[in-house]
């Protein structure tokens, strides 16, 4: 039987797998997921495989600039983002991210890896040019490797609103200046809660 991607890829051919779900299946974290998010033109009805769950996540102006290509995972021939777009798109749109440490470890992972490259998520974010996504990528590297990505830190400042950092909620506690983000906690409490 077909994985929820592959029938996914299989119904709607100019769609790709992107998200947590997308990261999950390039191997940038040792975690498994039940939720996949599935970038379409158009509103579709979920698929469900017992505890799997596949949403159709609707972003036509997405579609035509995304970095996705049908690659074969076994037996099975899934259309997936690359690992800089699948991070983009969950900074981005993050209702379906994991918790914010998760994203630290998985770009401490694709760093180590050579599958994430700070060039590429640099390059994929300009391109997209979104303030949300700006900030909360920006914070993340940031974060990781102590420097800061000028083109995204004026890209971030673009406009005075705050942003929530992904994969937290509403829970808004400190505001990092520098991003625009609003943070639950400080940053060295969040680098703590990242597992190695």
């Amino acid at each position: 039987m077909l994985s929820l991607p592959a029938v996914a890829t299989e119904l709607v051919p100019r769609g790709y797998l992107s998200f947590y779900g997308a990261l999950v299946r390039h191997d940038l974290t040792d975690q498994d997921t039940t939720l996949w998010g599935f970038v379409t033109d158009a509103r579709q009805a979920p698929l469900r495989l017992g505890r799997d769950r596949l949403e159709f996540v609707p972003w036509p102006r997405r579609l035509p600039s995304a970095e996705a290509k049908v690659q074969a995972f076994g037996a099975e021939r899934i259309r997936i983002a690359s690992p800089a777009q699948a991070l983009c798109d969950v900074l981005e749109a993050p209702r379906l991210a994991p918790n914010w440490s998760e994203l630290v470890h998985v770009l401490r992972t694709g760093l180590a890896l050579r599958r994430l490259s700070r060039s590429a998520l640099l390059a994929r974010a300009l391109k997209i040019d979104s303030p949300a996504l700006a900030r909360r990528l920006g914070l993340l590297v940031e974060m990781e490797t102590g420097k800061v990505e000028t083109g995204l830190l004026e890209i971030s400042h673009r406009s005075n609103d705050w942003t929530r950092l992904a994969g937290l909620g509403t829970q808004a506690r400190v505001r990092d200046a520098r991003w625009r983000v609003e943070l639950p906690r400080s940053r060295d409490e969040l680098l703590a809660a990242v597992r190695e």
